[in-house]
């Protein structure tokens, strides 16, 4: 099998990671190397004049040898549009589903990408057939019209030509772009959970998303500037201390827990010891975190608004909304660096929510998901396994 080589852009770490698939159907890691960087932010780089310095360096401490000269990139949420759009076929006669077939419902939906943007892939939500019977998977089965509710991502033509430009100039000959959040979605959620809908939640250290996926798709996301260096800087702010001296106090905080007024955390100025109330900052970071609660809630609201404001006769049924069974994700390191953030989250939103992680031991942090996520995504393209030759073009 050959090695896949994955740079994953985060909003504060840059990562790089060449592995090979195993016997287990996980993965050997061969080199990997996560740096802090600039990142970006509402959807610009914060210094684009040191990414090239960034990419290298990231390579550099992987120890790589460019012994494979294909570069698969995870393309941040910010960077990315998705459109959602139906399309009928009808075949004439009842025929079986083939894999060719569906290729020619995805080639339908070329030219529809918003200026500016690049069409990475195209999946789909479901697929009606004879308007009765709706499944992710209509190979084999029988129809003579079918209904594709397809999901399109497009990544921003910038981002594509800016990391184009770096990598090929490094040493890669060939790059391949990929929809992080996709990845994440369909690589890593069952696809039980995908059929009915399911939300998946990405904190990471500037930008958070909120994404439904839907069958082999993404059926709504929403981008939101929040995340770790946002708590962290809104604390540092409270106290007036420096960015660091907030940062530093993070281990030592446990949210999921009520403090007493005698509860102290304690940090350091130079040489002088402090002390500040567990209760004071433990309080402060539940007011911001309830903001992503708020910023949640109102994609739920959206989603179900949308879904009421929807209908079609080559639909078999109202698919998407949110209810109780739906299930939840969180993912991303902008949570799960402060002890107990997470279940706060879940509670204070009234939800049970699933940790998502890779599925390779040992490297399987919420930051590292995008990455070892879209390594599975590469790894079925280089065996151009199932319709992904084609969404990937």
């Amino acid at each position: 099998m050959k090695d896949v080589a994955v740079l994953d852009f985060g909003s504060g770490k840059l990562s790089f990671v060449v592995g090979v698939r195993s016997v287990d159907n996980s993965f050997i890691v061969k080199n990997y190397a996560s740096i802090e960087y600039s990142g970006y932010y509402d959807g610009e780089w914060v210094s684009e004049e040191t990414l090239s310095d960034d990419i290298a360096e990231v390579i550099t401490q992987s120890g790589y040898n460019f012994r494979q000269r294909t570069l698969f990139v995870a393309v941040p949420s910010e960077f990315t549009q998705i459109k959602i759009s139906g399309i009928v076929s009808d075949l004439g006669k009842k025929r079986t589903v083939s894999q060719s077939i569906l290729s020619q419902i995805h080639n339908k939906a070329e030219g529809i990408a918003p200026t500016g943007y690049t069409a990475l892939c195209s999946s789909a939500l479901d697929y009606t057939l004879d308007g009765n019977l709706s499944t992710i998977n209509p190979i084999g089965k029988t129809a003579q019209k079918i209904y594709a509710n397809m999901s399109y991502v497009f990544g921003k033509d910038e981002f594509i030509k800016t990391v184009y430009s770096i990598v090929t100039n490094i040493g890669f000959k060939e790059v391949k772009f990929v929809d992080g959040v996709w990845a994440e979605g369909g690589q890593l959620i069952d696809e039980s959970a995908r059929v009915k809908g399911a939300v998946l939640i990405d904190v990471g250290y500037a930008s958070t998303t909120f994404a439904l996926i839907k069958g082999d798709g993404i059926k709504y996301k929403k981008d939101k500037s929040f995340g770790s260096g946002f708590l962290i800087d809104g604390l540092a702010s409270a106290m007036g201390v420096e960015y660091e001296t907030a940062q530093s106090l993070f281990s030592q905080i446990t949210l999921n827990i009520e403090s007493d007024d005698k509860s102290v955390y304690r940090y350091q100025i130079g040489s002088r010891r402090y002390e500040c109330k567990a209760k004071d900052v433990n309080t402060f970071l539940h007011n911001r975190i309830l903001t992503l609660v708020d910023f949640v809630n109102g994609c739920l609201a959206q989603i179900k608004e949308q879904d009421e404001a929807s209908s079609t006769v080559d639909t078999a049924s109202q698919v998407g909304s949110i209810n109780l069974m739906t299930e939840f994700y969180l993912t991303g390191g902008g949570l799960s660096c402060i002890r107990g953030a997470s279940q706060f989250f879940a509670r204070a939103l009234g939800r049970e929510i699933s940790l998502l992680t890779g599925n390779t031991a040992g490297w399987d942090k919420p930051y590292q998901t995008s990455a070892f996520a879209t390594m599975e995504v590469a790894e079925k393209m280089n065996r151009k396994n199932s319709l992904l030759e084609k969404i990937f073009g």
